[in-house]
């Protein structure tokens, strides 16, 4: 019998697949086989990642990759389309679809490997369909012979001998264009390379932390809005995604890079922050074929400038920018990219910014493929103050200008055509924090929560305000929560600690609180610390925001960034009575 991997059938297979499944798990004929099922295949060469329902390693025939597919109704009409059950008229075929996976997994093992030294084929299984069905496809010029198993080919009395057939006519078919393979290839060595090449065992313990960061990861994945997203981008070549934050504009850049790459573009994934930069690179640090540099890092290379003691707004976006155009807009010059991806795009939206990023693509931003996520209402922190408006008439003041449209539409006007969709569903705190978190801010920014009911949700809510009246109220305060967090079971460094301002609470610590603090960035054994604005784009299991007083230009908003970097836990403190007194939230206190 068969060895399978996982050994046991995966939730919710149809019932073809169960059938399959059952037949090569217990015949006979199939010792030393090692078949996966469900293999999932992340680095996929046509789409961001794709699923094999069956892999076979025939030890003395090769590697098969099968596509089952257990509708009992199969039509292709006359238009090209595929109708397959009740699903929606596609002109993918299923061979067009194992193909792809067959491509993909064989180019996986060149990579990590070697050429296989024996082959590597497909089919597509039909186990509810009898063997009328072979004739009828194969009439088609668009399937391909001795590709296709039916029914029949279930029974005990010709299943082994009709998958080997297949096996060996795709030797004969490859060995047409390559040297030939050896007559008893793949042996036992070569199944226990092709094991450790495709799926490795891995041993560890996962620590609260890690697991956390799991659920979150598949919270992120799992998104309908961002496959959307990732949908329209196959079809247009340039997508603006709005958003607020915490609904995965993160994580539809980094797909949509992941899935450019796949396509053999040159890509660029770039933003404005430091912190989001080195997030970015930890995600994707196996891919050397995404270059991840935030966009004033970039203009420092191409320009070969130095930043000076003290250097302002006007010198990062005048003069650098100046001086980087001087060298991408000479002649000679051959942009390097044929991607972009931008996260936290309003950042990006000044015209001198647009101008270097236009100036690196090829085709520039007009006629590259790109993908531009951002929050353009409420995360707009980085424009000068002296863009404001200044209120000469206090019975009249002058409406302020709108920065999200101005931002928005400095990128329209450079991104043509471009496709634009919103992303509303929020994937990063539970819906308890989050609905909370909109109640702080007196505000609706989330539509609803695609996720069933967390049976890890704390029984007390996970929001709590903590009002002071002076610094060493504050002190106290902070004290007080980060020892809470630790009765918890909270690490020191799973919280962080942000303020709207340097001159913070933290900065200011002693004792215990300082004693805990993180002493520098990347400090695994602190708790990490510093202002929203250098941890915008980020998150944190636990966040606490600390000199809420009004008192910083745009405190609001920096109010709502800091309280979304939170996934799991969030507690303020605050001078002000409207946030305190806001909303009647369980775990208000006073100090």
């Amino acid at each position: 019998m068969a060895t399978m991997i996982p050994g046991l059938l995966r939730a919710g297979a149809p019932p073809g697949e169960r059938a399959v499944f059952d037949a090569l798990r217990d015949h006979p004929g199939t010792g030393g086989w090692l078949v996966w099922h469900g293999l999932p295949i992340r680095h996929h060469e046509t789409q961001i990642e794709g699923e094999a329902d069956f892999v076979l390693l025939v030890p003395g025939e090769g590697m098969l990759v099968v596509e089952v597919k257990s509708h009992d109704r199969v039509e292709v009409g006359d238009d090209g389309l595929w109708r397959l059950g009740n699903q929606a008229p596609t002109p993918r075929s299923p061979y067009d679809q194992v193909w792809d996976n067959t491509r993909s997994i064989r180019q996986w093992i060149e990579r990590r490997a070697y050429v296989a030294p024996y082959p590597i084929w497909q089919a597509v299984w039909f186990p509810n369909r009898g063997g009328e069905l072979v004739a009828q496809l194969e009439a088609r010029i668009d399937v391909p012979a001795n590709e296709t198993l039916t029914r029949a080919d279930l029974d005990a009395s010709r299943m082994v001998t009709s998958i080997i057939g297949v096996l060996r006519h795709g030797r004969s078919e490859i060995e047409r264009r390559v040297p030939a393979f050896g007559a008893d290839r793949p042996d036992a060595q070569d199944v226990a390379e092709a094991q450790q090449v495709l799926v490795p065992s891995i041993s560890f313990h996962r620590t609260m932390a890690e697991r956390r960061e799991e659920r979150q990861r598949s919270l992120r994945e799992a998104t309908e809005r961002q496959e959307q997203a990732l949908q329209y981008f196959a079809g247009n070549p340039r997508l603006i995604v709005e958003g607020p934050a915490g609904t995965g504009k993160t994580n539809v850049a980094v797909r949509a890079a992941l899935l450019a790459a796949n396509r053999d573009e040159r890509v660029l994934l770039t933003c404005f922050n430091m912190r989001l930069e080195a997030e970015l690179r930890h995600r994707l640090r196996t891919r050397d074929d995404i270059t991840v540099a935030r966009v004033h890092q970039l203009m420092l290379a191409y320009s070969g400038l130095t930043p000076p003691a003290g250097a302002d707004d006007a010198w990062w976006n005048g003069t650098l920018p100046a001086a980087t155009l001087a060298v991408t807009r000479a002649p000679g010059f051959a942009p390097p990219f044929t991607a972009l991806m931008a996260d936290e795009a309003q950042d990006l939206a000044r015209e001198s910014t647009l101008d270097v990023l236009d100036s690196l693509l090829v085709g520039g931003l007009a006629g590259s493929r790109a993908v531009l996520a951002g929050d353009f209402t409420r995360q707009d922190i980085y424009r000068p103050l002296s863009a404001l408006p200044l209120v000469s008439d206090t019975a009249n003041p002058p409406a302020p200008p709108d920065p999200a449209n101005s931002r928005l539409e400095a990128i329209a006007r450079r991104v043509i055509p471009a496709a634009t969709m919103s992303l509303s569903n929020n994937v990063r705190q539970s819906p308890q924090l989050a609905e909370l978190i909109e109640r702080m801010l007196h505000t609706e920014f989330y539509l609803g929560y695609d996720r069933g009911v967390d049976e890890d949700e704390p029984d007390e809510p996970p929001l709590t305000i903590h009002r002071y009246r002076d610094e060493a109220e504050q002190q106290a305060a902070l004290q007080q929560t980060l020892l809470a967090l630790w009765d918890d079971g909270w690490d020191p460094p799973e919280i962080l600690i942000l303020s709207p301002r340097r001159a913070s609470a933290a900065s200011r610590a002693k004792g215990a609180v300082a004693d805990a603090l993180a002493h520098h960035d990347g400090d695994a054994n602190g708790t990490p610390w510093g202002t929203v604005h250098a941890f915008k784009g980020l998150e944190a299991s636990v966040v606490v925001l600390t000199d809420v007083d009004g008192t910083t230009p745009q405190w609001e908003d920096l109010l709502y960034i800091g309280a979304t970097r939170a996934t799991e836990r969030l507690v303020v403190l605050t001078t002000l009575d409207e946030i305190a007194d806001r909303a009647p939230l369980p775990g208000r206190s006073e100090w």
